[in-house]
């Protein structure tokens, strides 16, 4: 009987591989969903999307991201403001990109690969973050993969004849939906272009291109403040410049959950390494004549390689999150040289590294607790009990200020403005104005005429402040100058500070 049961089982999963991955990737992507810390922008984006629609479009053109995710945050919340609930929609929107993402590697690869690429997707624990975070990048990355999927179709359906209107009609969509929720989404709308240059067919280029002009008059609205928001990177935004390091950091991102422990880092980043590179030979092995493998690897290969030259063009901009589409066509070769190559034996191995990287790193994932989603919660429970009408919470820094401005709204708290022209100073006055949320110019303010101050820092600010020459935190220092210092409480790296007359 039970034998029975298995048999029929392992027939359902090869027969329905969409099914089983949708199934096991909610399963991954609602663990935690409550219990795992917010950190700084999840709540950037809570506040804003809080906020009336024109403010909404005020404070994203202060920033430097499009208003669509926060338009679509702004109606979810009016249903519920928990934490597990905001974060749901991301959810969603992760979990759709899985089928569009199955559907479009069906056509180029065939159904095996396709139901491999969706089981990777599914445990991939770069996915699973970006389903669990509340920010636009899950977003973009759905209107990215939905424009590859109608392309896909335009592209087979010229094949045999000529593609409808709804192919393209959905590929300008999708561009908007994309083009809407990330600046940098761009990268990857630009793969279909090359293919067809590349290819030398000409009319579907200029019927393409026609396509794209109409998605960029629809995004013109927002095209033309990116100017100004390129200006304000160059200045306010702390990203290096990538190296080799970043490109490792990317890899092992495909496969594994960072920041990891040494011991799981150093285990992370060789399997990583083995099975990228098996992934790489296996799909030259097989898939070099294949012209349907060459689009898939254009649209791995393209994204990170543009934004990696223009990081050395303007201020760096080569961040993993921006080419999650890219991830996915990885996954999709990997899914073609497992099917490939399993009776050689390399096939097994690429699914057993990938597999095997996400058992061990996704506990590290849902359990982290450090900056910076440090243990605010209980943070807030602890200031809840302590503080009194007298008190004012200083956060040093709007990072530990606004998780916990969520956590805790009627909490007497306030916090330091950034340096100006610093590469922190990345809350403009016009995303305040529309948030209603503003910051104190210096600690003697903040503290003002109150009675009882609790300081709420981080513990790698005390290394940073060593590194700049000084011995002891300056705002410690003026603090215990004029208050008595009554005690000491760490959250994991987050420690709060209570002085008193």
């Amino acid at each position: 009987m039970t034998r029975a049961v298995f048999d029929r089982l392992a027939v359902w999963v090869r027969c329905h591989p969409l099914a089983l991955a949708i199934l096991l990737g909610l399963t991954l992507r609602l663990i935690a969903i409550e219990s795992r810390s917010l950190h700084y922008d999840d709540a950037f984006s809570i506040f804003l999307s809080g906020r009336s629609l024109p403010e909404i479009v005020a404070g994203t053109a202060a920033d430097t991201m499009p208003p669509l995710f926060y338009f679509l945050l702004h109606y979810w919340m009016l249903l519920n403001q928990q934490a597990w609930f905001i974060r749901l929609l991301s959810v969603i929107i992760g979990l759709s990109v899985i089928p569009i993402m199955f559907w479009t590697v069906e056509s180029w690869l065939g159904r095996s690969a396709a139901g491999w690429a969706a089981l990777l997707a599914a445990i991939s624990p770069l996915q699973i973050y970006h389903s669990q975070d509340i920010r636009m990048y899950g977003l973009m990355m759905l209107g990215q993969m939905g424009y590859i999927w109608c392309f896909t179709r335009v592209w087979f359906a010229a094949q045999i004849g000529k593609p409808s209107r709804v192919e393209w009609v959905g590929m300008v969509v999708f561009g908007w939906i994309a083009m809407y929720s990330h600046n940098l989404a761009v990268f990857v709308l630009v793969v279909p272009d090359l293919f067809l240059l590349m290819q030398r067919r000409w009319r579907l280029l200029a019927q393409l291109a026609g396509a794209q002009f109409v998605m960029v008059l629809g995004a013109l609205p927002w095209l033309v403040l990116i100017p100004g928001q390129i200006e304000k990177i160059q200045g306010a935004f702390w990203t290096p410049r990538p190296g080799l390091v970043e490109i490792l950091q990317a890899i092992i991102m495909f496969h594994a959950a960072l920041p990891l422990p040494s011991i799981l880092l150093i285990i992370s980043a060789v399997l990583s390494a083995q099975a990228f590179i098996l992934v790489i030979l296996e799909t030259v092995r097989y898939g070099r004549r294949l012209l349907n493998v060459y689009f898939l690897a254009g649209l791995l290969l393209v994204p990170p390689v543009l934004l990696f030259i223009i990081s050395y063009i303007m201020r760096p901009i080569f961040l993993p999150r921006a080419f999650l589409a890219a991830s996915l066509a990885y996954y999709a070769l990997a899914g073609f040289a497992i099917v490939q190559s399993w009776k050689r034996g390399a096939g097994r191995l690429i699914a057993a590294a990938f597999i095997l990287l996400a058992v061990l790193t996704l506990p590290s994932y849902y359990r982290f607790q450090a900056f910076p989603r440090s243990p605010y919660p209980q943070a807030v429970e602890y200031l809840n009990r302590e503080t009194n009408t007298d008190s004012v919470i200083v956060h040093e820094t709007k990072l530990s200020y606004f998780p916990m401005h969520y956590y805790a709204p009627n909490l007497p708290q306030v916090f330091i403005a950034d340096i100006p022209g610093s590469s922190n100073d990345t809350f403009a006055a016009a995303s305040q104005q529309a948030m209603q949320l503003f910051p104190q110019p210096d600690l003697v303010t903040a503290v003002g005429s109150h009675k009882r101050i609790y300081f709420i820092t981080f513990t790698g600010v005390f290394d940073e402040y060593k590194q700049m020459g000084n011995a002891e935190h300056p705002s410690i220092v003026w603090l215990s100058n004029n208050f008595h210092l009554t005690s000491r409480q760490v959250f994991n790296d987050l420690e709060i500070y209570s002085f008193e007359p």
